[in-house]
């Protein structure tokens, strides 16, 4: 049976069923229990319309955290691919580096706070 929810300060109201169709697999999923707690939490502070977009712009956006650790651990390969060519170079500038690391570029979506926070982090 579906349920009102209502949040009079914002002006929002939701109906919440039973179930609904997840779009993405286009599967029928319950409302759990932890839905159920959360939106009735947000309409009693009056932010339902808070939780409703934040839902919205995790859906539309998810996080790609995996792929930008990628993208930090090649520039991270690459930072060190360079000094080790510097320190046997040092020693005798007709070595190199035995190494090879996977070339990659770096995306547009990159943090790059993120990549200078690990670079103080290893003392560069």
């Amino acid at each position: 049976m579906s349920k009102v929810y209502t949040d009079y300060t914002n002006m929002t109201a939701i109906t919440i069923p039973d179930k609904f169709i997840d779009v993405k697999t286009g599967e029928v999923q319950p409302i759990t229990a932890k839905m159920k707690e959360q939106i009735e939490y947000h309409t009693h502070n009056q932010t339902l319309l808070h939780l409703l977009l934040s839902a919205l712009n995790s859906y539309l956006h998810p996080k790609v955290a995996h792929e930008e650790m990628k993208e930090i651990l090649a520039e991270l390969s690459e930072i060190k691919e360079m000094m080790i060519q510097n320190y046997c170079s040092s020693f005798n500038p007709s070595i190199k580096s035995p190494i090879k690391y996977n070339q990659k570029t770096v995306s547009a979506e990159l943090n790059m706070k993120d990549v200078e926070d690990i670079l103080e982090v290893f003392g560069g």
